[in-house]
């Protein structure tokens, strides 16, 4: 997998390869976490595409059916009888699915035709005004459909503000291209929308995005970003089928067994329908867990409900940022294991040298070395830039350690 990003968010250029684990290592406010958003926005956005467009042509078209059925008289109430009694009728929806059967022009006479195949008893008067309202609705290329559901998706990720605010050009062009497997989404983006589409495909799977550890104790954000995503499905009541399961279970033991290690209950629902924490000495809500603990509790948790499975894709930013230094050795082993046992794509950002270590080293101990890239985000102006530092992630140990080296070099100054 392949993202190239331009002028978007404060990164002013970037192409990153995530094939096994990624690490993005760099100060504050270098675009670290700029990258995880594009990835997210993109997947997210494009996860069973075809589906959602499909979704809201039926949507736009049973609004206008709605209107139509109701300037002739259908009676909305009888029906609401219907459903009390548990027969739905959905009218509107199925003209819906009719209309958009057939790619045409319809004409008068054939939509009249069609509401009559499911009203057989409605009096249809002059509906031309609905004909071209539903001819002007089909017409619309799917093409402009995805690119206004992606450019939701990605505005509410960035708070309305895609493209680059800091450049001196600010009419700059943001620019999305994602590889992934011969197969390419190219976007380009204008006043925080997506103006063009050169490529794009169906992608099966969703990504997730964990950078806040107390989605435990509330996810009810206004907005539908990562952070609402996550905690559905960390909250999810989906569970794997018997075989899934215990296929997962051999396929992760070591991995259970390193979470285990430190979360030793187990993540249930309560009689309250509450999640807890249960442990031998009684339940724990999860929201009086340590900050630290959550950190584990969701990735277990998404374990257990299937959210992350083989192949897929999970975004870490700064996972470090709650955790005690030997907390991050033990969430660093835990991530490569992840990646060796499932096959994960993980994208994580840091400014931790224990960590950054801990990833390295670990990664040589499960062999899965060949398959990790090292990045570092640094400041060029205003806005920021990533370079590949694989071959060279000393570089990054300096970068990460080097306020330590000047508080140390200033300690001197007041040695007696």
């Amino acid at each position: 997998m392949k993202l190239s990003i331009k002028n978007i968010g404060k990164l002013k250029e970037a192409e990153v390869e995530i094939n096994g684990i990624t690490v993005i290592a760099g100060e504050n406010n270098t675009g670290k976490s700029t990258v995880g958003k594009v990835l997210w926005s993109v997947f997210n956005g494009f996860y069973k595409i075809d589906e959602k467009v499909y979704n809201e042509k039926v949507s736009e078209l049973k609004k206008i059916v709605d209107k139509l059925l109701k300037e002739n008289g259908y009676d909305r109430i009888k029906d609401n009888f219907k459903d009390f009694f548990g027969i739905f009728d959905r009218t509107e929806e199925k003209i819906a699915i009719e209309l958009l059967k057939n790619d045409k022009d319809y004409l008068e006479n054939e939509i009249k035709s069609i509401v009559n195949k499911y009203k057989e008893n409605l009096e249809i008067g002059d509906i031309s005004n609905f004909v071209d309202e539903i001819n002007d609705t089909l017409k619309i290329l799917n093409k402009e459909i995805i690119k206004t559901i992606v450019s939701r998706v990605m505005n509410k990720e960035f708070h309305n503000q895609i493209n680059t605010v800091f450049s001196s050009e600010k009419m700059d062009v943001g620019k999305i291209n994602l590889e992934i497997k011969g197969k390419s989404i190219h976007l380009k983006i204008e006043n925080n929308e997506i103006s063009d589409i050169q490529n794009y495909f169906l992608i099966n799977k969703e990504t997730v995005y964990i950078d806040n550890p107390f989605i435990l104790d509330s996810y009810d954000y206004e907005d539908e970003n990562h952070q609402t995503h996550l905690g559905n499905n960390v909250f999810s009541e989906n569970e794997n089928g018997a075989i899934s399961e215990i296929k997962v279970k051999k396929k992760l033991n070591n991995i259970y067994k390193k979470l285990n290690n430190i979360l030793n209950g187990e993540i249930l629902e309560d009689k309250n329908f509450n999640f807890v924490y249960r442990t031998n000495s009684g339940d724990i809500d999860l929201k009086n867990l340590s900050t630290g603990l959550k950190t584990f509790a969701i990735i277990k948790m998404l374990l257990q409900n299937g959210t992350l499975e083989e192949n897929g894709t999970i975004i870490l930013d700064e996972p470090e940022i709650h955790l005690h230094p030997e907390w991050q050795i033990k969430f660093a082993e835990l991530i490569v294991l992840l990646q060796k046992e499932f096959g994960m794509h993980i994208l994580l950002t840091t400014h931790s040298p224990y960590f950054l270590k801990a990833i390295q080293v670990y990664s040589k101990k499960y062999e899965i070395s060949d398959k990790c890239k090292y990045y570092m985000s640094e400041l060029d102006g205003e806005q920021a830039i990533l370079v590949d530092k694989t071959s060279k992630t000393d570089d990054l140990f300096y970068k990460l350690a080097i306020s330590f080296e000047n508080l140390m070099n200033e300690e001197e100054l007041y040695e007696d």
